[in-house]
């Protein structure tokens, strides 16, 4: 299976190779259809559903590279190809954000962060990477387009795996401090232990690849690396085709909780079911502040720390977290929860009635001590 050579008048600058776009293609859609397959069968549909995803990208840009494999002067199937094989990686980068924040949730008392500010934080840049690729590669791979157009799309997937880097090295850190803050604690199964070393491994993997396709762009268009096929085909292709099959050999679905209000108790032993660790902050606060600086300052991050609850408080913590749960329809129209009598904005605007009694005092006075009798009387039958 020879790899293309330089072919004149090739929007490729070579004559890509036919047959090795239909291996990956079949490779791709067996690991596809198995991630689909493995996260029906262990439920785990917030951590790896997006497995399938990604190898569906996978497959249509390979297929889409089989097509200009016989239609090397169309700009189009480059085009296409390059960006939707471009965006796969990002997405497993994206699975391994979630899978480390679903152990977080796990064992929330030795989480670095919110578990959901992992999620968000790292998936919120990841999609600027995203939007720089999407951006700049089509530009980059359009031939027909200016030596300075070129540059820009240059510029842009150089900035996206430049950051996309830096995450992979600020998730590689945040993952190994939380792993030894777990194994010092004596709480790690072997079931999460291998979920760490194939963490560890896809994202080492998934850096390779970016460092390559870094390279690969700095130099430019007229380099070897760009010129020449078989470096695509070694650490895009084998090397993305390795850590599907790794995540689906051991699937993290398998080996996870199935929900984020499942945690472990301190004896590393017992699970426990919480109300799940909630953020109350806005959102856009959470995005500059995903550690909660201010509520470690404050003391305000203690409310949070549902762990060492008894059963009974955890009880009542889950029914009020189910009687403050929003509909799927009020999510939908109001994504950032601005609105309503919790809502972030809508809080404010609520008024509470306030009706003088004649001598003074307010009815929301009158509640406020009728509420104080209320406990005291409550203490006093419990005495």
């Amino acid at each position: 299976m020879a790899m293309g050579k330089y072919s004149l008048g090739s929007k490729w600058y070579y004559a890509p190779n036919k047959v090795a776009p239909i291996i990956f293609i079949v490779l791709f859609f067996i690991s596809g259809a198995l991630h689909a397959w493995q996260t029906i069968k262990h439920k785990s549909w917030r951590t790896t559903i997006l497995l399938p995803w990604a190898a569906a990208l996978m497959i249509t840009g390979f297929a889409l590279r089989e097509a200009g494999a016989y239609d090397t002067e169309s700009l189009t199937y480059l085009i296409a190809s390059v960006v939707l094989i471009m965006s796969g990686p990002p997405i497993y980068a994206l699975i391994n954000y979630m899978i480390l924040s679903r152990i977080l949730y796990y064992i929330p008392y030795l989480a670095p962060m919110h578990p959901g500010r992992v999620a968000t934080t790292f998936v919120g840049l990841d999609a600027v990477c995203e939007v720089l690729i999407g951006q700049g590669a089509w530009r980059m791979a359009a031939t027909d387009m200016t030596d300075a157009q070129r540059r820009l799309g240059k510029n842009l997937v150089t900035a996206s795996l430049s950051l996309q880097c830096a995450l992979f090295g600020a998730f590689g850190l945040m993952a190994a401090q939380f792993h030894r803050r777990a194994s010092r604690a004596n709480v790690l199964s072997q079931d999460l232990k291998i979920v760490f070393y194939v963490l560890y491994i896809s994202a080492t993997v998934v850096t390779i690849r970016c460092i390559y396709r870094l390279v690969e762009y700095i130099e430019g268009w007229d380099s070897h690396i760009y010129k020449n096929e078989v470096y695509f085909w070694v650490f895009e292709a084998v090397i993305m085709f390795f850590n599907t099959a790794l995540l689906n050999l051991y699937h993290p679905g398998k080996r996870l909780p199935k929900s984020n209000s499942v945690f472990l108790a301190r004896d590393g032993i017992t699970e426990r079911k919480g109300p799940g660790w909630n953020d109350e902050r806005p959102w856009i606060v959470t995005m500059f502040d995903p550690f909660d600086i201010w509520g470690i300052v404050t003391g305000k991050d203690k409310k949070t720390q549902f762990w060492d609850m008894s059963d009974e408080e955890l009880e009542r913590l889950r029914a009020e977290a189910k009687r403050n749960k929003r509909p799927v329809w009020a999510g939908a129209l109001d994504p950032f929860h601005l609105w309503g009598e919790r809502g972030y904005l809508g809080k404010y605007l609520v008024k509470k009635p306030i009706v003088s009694s004649g001598d003074g005092v307010t009815a929301s006075d009158s509640v406020r001590k009728e509420e104080g009798k209320n406990e005291a009387s409550g203490d006093a039958e419990k005495v």
